[in-house]
């Protein structure tokens, strides 16, 4: 849609007559949006709200005083859990940590076998766990 002279000037004169921008739309055959988005650029006068507010004073809430400072409890914060090594009798490191069964289950243990160092599970445990990839050796889906 182009705005012709003829357009803009009919703009303006409804605008000034107090048409609302749907009303405008609907006579010149464009959107609202249109209409105030034109006029806007024209820099015709401002409408106010149509949405009416009513002043209200803001309401003032009082929040009760404690009575005594001594009736305040302060929260400490509990300590955050290290993480758990397992040390099997008759070895000198930490155990393998693989989850065997359903947490559940009062059958529910660790693998238990020496760890590999630096890792928490054993050698076979350690294979499923870290997989790695080599670039550019990966099929594509």
């Amino acid at each position: 849609m182009t705005w012709t002279d003829d357009r803009v000037a009919e703009l303006a004169r409804l605008w000034e007559s107090g048409y609302s921008a749907s009303a405008i739309g609907r006579l010149l055959g464009v959107s609202k949006n249109a209409v105030v988005g034109k006029a806007h650029r024209m820099r015709l006068a401002a409408r106010p709200s149509p949405i009416r507010r009513e002043r209200r004073t803001p309401v003032r809430r009082r929040v009760p005083l404690l009575s005594a400072p001594a009736e305040v409890h302060p929260v400490v914060p509990e300590p955050t859990p290290k993480p758990r090594v397992v040390v099997r009798k008759g070895t000198k490191g930490p155990s393998c940590l693989w989850p065997i069964g359903d947490p559940r289950e009062d059958s529910f243990h660790f693998c238990n076998l020496p760890a590999t160092d630096g890792k928490p599970y054993c050698e076979d445990h350690c294979a499923r766990a870290y997989i790695t990839r080599i670039r550019g050796n990966s099929k594509a889906a």
